[in-house]
């Protein structure tokens, strides 16, 4: 009798066992996205593309095991191109106009990748660099995402050893970041695995963006072919993503996930100096070939053509429909989607439907009706003419009109300029701390963008204000920084700033006003920054370097849901000049 029950228990552990797995497999049928973006990454920065200099072998290989876009186009710069890719929609109709002060934050009514992938019970994870909202719920972990590891930033401040951010905790990194990123990246796939589930793997890495920093193996190898410091490190950091890459096509071939795996590879714009680029005009922050037309890669293993190169003009507008087409699903969009699929392409000798590709940054105008590209008041055949070195408007006056008119169509229909503020959101559980950067505040007395504002009385300490930057040069008691914050649960909330205070200036006197409710306090203790190590190959022009801050607890506010402004003012300045100001923290109690 207890034979017969330990062969019937026996049998029963098989027959779950059995079942465990068959649901398992049944979950994994549907494929894997592997989603990996370099950060001002060139058309021109692959040895694919003919780079004198560069080696990158393994994205090389992938090209050549599946697919390769010579004509894909995205938008100039960093937050409006992942806008689209997660959207299918163009940058201005999701609410990002810009990569700063707000103009990053895609709206909170768009639908991204991950959302719809989430419904299909994708696990969903980003490792990297988000740039499309930093405040909870516009962070990833709002939009779609089950896990975060990296910044919200348009940039980060140091590559190596540094503090980032994992679900809402500091993270802190040992070794260079887009090694990090990929250890974390390769554990999330791992982990997918485990639990049987599809996975989507979003991996923006933030190189090649400058801070210029690189470990010296990559820097020496390209010193040695003879560039200059600032090449070096690009190149560096080009082929370090190289490797990484392949440690991750490693991981899918050692786990047996490759042939289940849409892997897709892209930058987010072009260079952001000039540099090799196959001779495309332009460069990052430019609507001409070389600042919007991008290396594409895309490879399914036994699905895809292998070694195919696709000359039809595709777009970021276009991934989300493609990849829902290549997993087999369909998804009811509130808002249309601007993109097309162009699965077919990779699959089988196709055309793609005839259309018009628009672009729009800093005021200057483009159409792509292929081979034809208008941008402002010039025409090109950028198929006869890839450089863009022979205007031809005079003798298509008429097609010429016609893309003018057409573009006039797509921007009135955009409602550009008719985009509402979006406040700092204050209060959520899931976020208890909100995090006010100095570079999100708006100074006053206004001033020129990009202009030195440094005789005004208040500035950004690297004069453009990019993130990571703070507030400096603040010597007038009628200056001021001022953000708008939207409370959504009335709270006791506790204020703390982040400050840097020389010992003459000690004893300068603030206040912080939100609506009705004010502090005020005095800054007694002096905070000198530390010199932190310097890692910089070239000295960065632009980015705050990293460094590190006094923290004082100034107070507490009871604030009503609705938005107010949050201004921070000196009044009394009792030496040279007030504090420089990183940040001020509001926590719910």
């Amino acid at each position: 009798m207890r034979i017969n029950q330990v062969i019937t228990s026996f049998f029963v552990l098989i027959i779950g066992f059995s079942s465990c797995q068959n649901q398992k497999k049944k979950a994994q049928k549907l494929p894997n996205i592997l989603l990996i973006v370099a950060d001002d990454q060139a058309y021109g920065d692959l040895s694919l593309t003919e780079n004198p200099y560069l080696e990158t072998p393994v994205l090389d290989g992938l090209a050549k095991e599946g697919v390769f876009a010579n004509h894909f186009y995205v938008s100039p710069v960093c937050a409006p191109t992942r806008a689209s890719l997660l959207t299918g929609r163009y940058h201005q109709k999701t609410g990002v106009s810009g990569v700063t002060r707000g103009r990053e934050d895609m709206r909170l009514d768009e639908t991204t990748m991950a959302t719809i992938l989430k419904s299909f019970d994708y696990t969903t994870g980003i490792f990297g660099k988000w740039h499309n909202g930093a405040h909870y719920p516009y962070h990833p972990l709002g939009r779609g995402f089950d896990e975060f590891v990296g910044f919200t930033s348009g940039h980060w401040s140091n590559y190596f050893d540094t503090t980032i951010e994992k679900n809402g905790k500091d993270f802190q990194t040992k070794g260079y970041l887009p090694d990090v990123l990929t250890d974390e990246a390769i554990r999330f796939i791992s982990e997918s695995k485990e639990e049987g589930k599809p996975f989507f793997c979003y991996l923006p890495y933030q190189t090649p963006h400058t801070p210029l920093q690189v470990p010296d193996k990559y820097f020496n190898k390209y010193k040695e072919k003879g560039l200059d410091d600032f090449n070096a490190c690009i190149y560096g950091m080009c082929e370090n993503l190289d490797d990484n890459v392949g440690r991750l096509l490693k991981q899918l071939e050692e786990q047996d996930l490759k042939e289940n795996t849409i892997i897709v590879f892209l930058s987010d714009n072009g260079p952001l100096n000039f540099r090799f680029n196959k001779g495309l005009k332009g460069r990052k922050g430019m609507e001409d070939e070389g600042g919007v037309r991008v290396p594409f890669i895309i490879s399914w293993k036994g699905k895809t053509i292998v070694g195919k190169t696709i000359s039809t003009p595709l777009a970021h507008i276009d991934l989300l429909p493609t990849l829902l087409d290549l997993i087999g699903k369909q998804y009811e969009f509130e808002k249309p989607l601007d993109g097309l699929s162009f699965a077919s392409l990779l699959k089988e000798e196709a055309q793609l439907e005839k259309r018009k590709l628009y672009g729009e940054w800093s005021g200057r105008k483009r159409v792509l009706s292929d081979p034809y590209l208008m941008i402002d008041e010039e025409l090109f055949d950028i198929q006869k003419d890839p450089e863009q070195l022979k205007d031809i408007r005079s003798q298509h006056a008429e097609l010429f009109d016609s893309l003018q008119a057409d573009y006039k169509k797509w921007y009135d229909d955009l409602q550009v300029g008719k985009q509402e503020s979006k406040a700092i959101p204050v209060g959520y559980k899931e976020y208890p701390i909100c995090k006010l950067p100095a570079h999100e505040a708006n100074l006053f007395p206004p001033f020129e963008f990009r202009k030195d504002r440094r005789q005004t009385g208040i500035a950004y300490h690297s004069l453009y204000g990019w993130a990571h930057d703070w507030i400096d040069f603040w010597t007038k008691t009628d200056a001021y920084a001022q953000w708008q914050i939207d409370v959504v649960e009335e709270a006791n909330y506790k204020l703390e700033i982040y400050y840097a205070l020389a010992d003459e200036d000690v004893g300068t006197k603030l206040k912080i006003t939100i609506g009705d409710e004010h502090v005020v306090f005095k800054v007694d203790k002096a905070f000198i920054h530390s010199e932190l190590k310097d890692y910089d190959r070239v000295k960065r022009e632009q980015e705050a370097p990293e460094t590190d801050w006094g923290k004082l607890d100034v107070g507490n506010v009871n604030l009503k849901e609705g938005k107010y402004n949050l201004t921070i003012q000196a009044l009394d300045i009792s030496g040279k000049k007030t504090i420089e100001l990183k940040e001020i923290h509001l926590i719910k109690n």
